[in-house]
């Protein structure tokens, strides 16, 4: 049967459909505009516009209080607590120049470290700092870690680890990751002429992490720290005060001192090295020497013109100061590794230089020249949540001393490249970041998490 025609009249029909299909559409989406403004006034009245404010001048940085934990009420950081810097709002951005009672974390632990520091400034004035080594120490058998040589110091894991260069005490200056600076006395008494189980002073100058610290060449009183939100610190120990000498927006990835120029500090800046003059408070003299940030300076023990730098491209290089060009500056030797090199240093004769990288070696530049390359491979995967491994060299050019993965210290010799571990079941975190003491040897800190280990001549 054939369908039927389409007439005249069934086409008008479907055309008044569709027109009555479109104008109820039309009504539909009208209708759900009109209430989609409707519930915008609604909350825009319940939310009013804040009135725009006529641009001013910045007012100067008002002074940062700051308050020690004991005059807040809480208690100091032990093992088992630590300071939160982010709760308190003593962490706001130092400025100028404040106190170590206004910085103190524990305000009964500052008269020890002063004490200490006076007389151990007034020894250094009477005798000389210079080391005797004794080349029969055999540090792979010889040093031992007793568990009085552990202390608990910050609660974030630590960053920077040195000796003050005092004769026959030990004291240690340690910075964070949360900007704390910690001051360990490990020869400290009591009232009793015991040792003292504490000898802790903690103080926080800084509100990011501590990439430097530099101890002044002529007097120990005066204690420079650097960190990664661009500040500049002087401690005076004599006089009780941090003054934040420089300020930047730029962050300070390392800070090295002139061993004979007091007042010249170096200062890495991303890729540049910057010489900053104390006493001017400007700086004197700027180079692009890497493409990426500068993790290390390092100067050569007998010439004060020479340094060598790490860095994260890769490289490390030796520059001379006293022929280098602004505009394009040229160093004098390059040492190229696979990836991220993360410190670099001279060793006690200056007749090598000892580079730590992420592609899981460390090398060993020798003289003449610093041609002469030894590598040895070594497992310098720490991830993210550890510090890099940074291998120092002892007190002599015989051995060298890097972190392991097993919570041990790696001794590497020099003379066969022979890897031999020192354990103990003391060591409770991976030892990152080392020290060894400048005028007693025998002494090696090295930093793991927020602890210190003291390792000593058994």
């Amino acid at each position: 049967m054939a369908p039927p025609k389409k007439t005249k009249t069934m086409a008008l029909d479907y055309e008044e459909q569709r027109q009555e299909n479109i104008k109820r559409n039309k009504e539909m989406i009208a209708s759900i505009l009109r209430q989609k403004s409707q519930l915008a006034s609604l909350f825009s009245r319940s939310k009013p516009k804040k009135p725009l404010r006529k641009p001013t001048k910045p007012n100067p940085p008002p002074t940062t209080l700051r308050r020690s934990l004991r005059s807040r009420g809480l208690p100091p950081p032990d093992s088992t607590q630590t300071p939160t810097p982010t709760s308190s709002p003593s962490r706001e951005a130092p400025s100028g120049r404040f106190s170590f009672t206004d910085a103190l974390v524990d305000s009964d632990s500052c008269r020890s470290l002063v004490e200490a520091m006076r007389l151990s400034e007034e020894s250094r004035e009477m005798g000389s700092v210079e080391k005797e080594v004794d080349f029969g120490l055999d540090v792979r058998v010889e040093l031992g870690l007793k568990e009085e040589n552990v202390r608990r110091m910050v609660g974030e894991r630590i960053t920077i680890v040195k000796f003050l260069p005092v004769l026959s005490r030990s004291i240690v200056v340690s910075g964070n990751k949360q900007g704390y600076l910690g001051f360990w006395d490990a020869d400290a008494t009591g009232e009793n002429g015991e040792r003292d189980s504490d000898g802790v002073s903690v103080f926080f100058p800084h509100i990011s992490t501590v990439s430097g610290i530099s101890v002044h060449p002529f007097s120990l009183r005066k204690i420079y720290s650097s960190c990664y939100d661009g500040d500049l610190c002087l401690m005076d120990v004599e006089k009780q005060m941090f003054d934040i000498i420089h300020s930047s927006d730029f962050s300070i990835f390392s800070l090295s001192q002139s061993p004979h120029d007091h007042n010249s500090l170096f200062l890495g800046y991303g890729g540049e090295v910057k010489s900053f003059d104390e006493r001017s408070g400007k700086f004197v003299d700027a180079w692009e020497m890497h493409e990426l940030r500068v993790n290390t300076i390092d100067f050569h023990p007998g010439n004060s013109n020479m340094i060598a730098t790490s860095s994260s491209d890769g490289f490390v290089r030796l520059w001379d100061l006293r022929c280098i060009d602004k505009d394009q500056p040229k160093y004098i030797k390059e040492v190229a590794h696979n990836r991220a090199v993360h410190s670099a240093y001279f060793s006690p004769t200056g007749n090598g230089i000892v580079s730590t990288s992420f592609d899981d070696t460390v090398c060993i530049s020798s003289c003449p020249q610093f041609e002469k390359l030894s590598i040895i491979k070594h497992n310098n995967q720490t991830g993210r949540w550890l510090s890099s491994f940074r291998a120092i060299w002892g007190w002599n050019d015989s051995y060298i001393f890097i972190g392991n993965m097993k919570r041990a210290i790696d001794v590497i010799s020099t003379e066969d490249n022979i890897v031999t571990p020192l354990e103990s079941d003391y060591m409770t975190n991976i030892p990152c970041r080392f020290a060894i003491h400048p005028c007693e040897e025998g002494r090696l800190a090295c930093a793991g998490g927020g602890k210190l280990y003291l390792w000593t001549k058994m």
